[in-house]
């Protein structure tokens, strides 16, 4: 009994000193690892299809694909156009009245404004001015004024032919030499006049071209007496340029 107290009284105080040491140590930290966020990428979005069997409502129409605007060209309705044709020719006139013929040469300048009331359809006005030399009347100024109308029609992309008729009025001053001494008259004729040129577009907005042309005279007058008619054929070419169009 006596040997069993000293070992108990010693297990007591080994068990008070192991308290007392563990609540001297500080607690241990303990980390614990953030756990890892991950994000689902979003669903491709895939092109919407009908199921199959669909069929859409009864009347429905599916909208057009977009299209880039088509480039506008000549003949655009709304479209204002001035032109200039250049006459250079040698010609052979027939008169009706004394059945001979003879040569001329002459040169013309007739600039002009059109205009596109519709699409290809265009009236107009041209200002004639020339100076011509014949065998047979000598030498010759003009001045006239020519309402036309006409129609593009479009050929490809970049030409088309233009034929125009126009109901022209033009004064003649004639200047006569060959007799050795100098005459001076005056004239003046009502004609139809027919040109077809072929037109090409090198750059926008603007064309050359050219094609042939008849005349005939309706009615012919010199210094108020009725004059000769003739009929004249020839080559005429034309430049100018356009703006404007709906």
């Amino acid at each position: 009994m006596t040997t069993i107290r000293p070992i108990l009284a010693a297990v007591a105080l080994t068990a008070s000193l192991a308290r007392l040491a563990a609540a001297q140590e500080p607690p241990q930290q303990t980390y614990e690892q953030p756990p890892q966020t991950y994000e689902q990428p979003p669903p491709q979005q895939q092109p919407y299809a009908p199921p199959p069997g669909y069929a859409p409502p009864q009347g429905y129409e599916a909208p057009p694909p977009a299209t880039a605007p088509a480039a506008v060209g000549l003949g655009a309705a709304g479209q204002i156009v001035l032109s200039d044709d250049l006459l250079v020719t040698a010609t052979r006139t027939s008169f009706s009245s004394a059945g001979t013929s003879v040569s001329s040469t002459s040169i013309t300048l007739q600039p002009a404004v059109d205009y596109f009331v519709a699409p290809n359809l265009s009236i107009g006005g041209q200002l004639r001015i020339g100076i011509s030399s014949s065998d047979y009347s000598g030498d010759q100024t003009t001045i006239g004024l020519l309402p036309r109308i006409g129609y593009n029609i479009p050929i490809g992309p970049s030409a088309s032919i233009w034929p125009r008729g126009s109901l022209a009025y033009v004064h003649y001053s004639n200047s006569i030499s060959s007799t050795g001494f100098g005459m001076t008259s005056s004239s003046y004729t009502f004609s139809f006049i027919a040109f077809v040129p072929v037109l090409f577009q090198p750059a926008p907005h603007f064309f050359v071209g050219g094609g042939p042309y008849l005349s005939t005279d309706l009615v012919s007058k010199m210094d108020s007496v009725d004059g000769a008619k003739s009929t004249e054929f020839g080559l005429l070419s034309t430049l100018g340029g356009y703006f404007g169009g709906i």
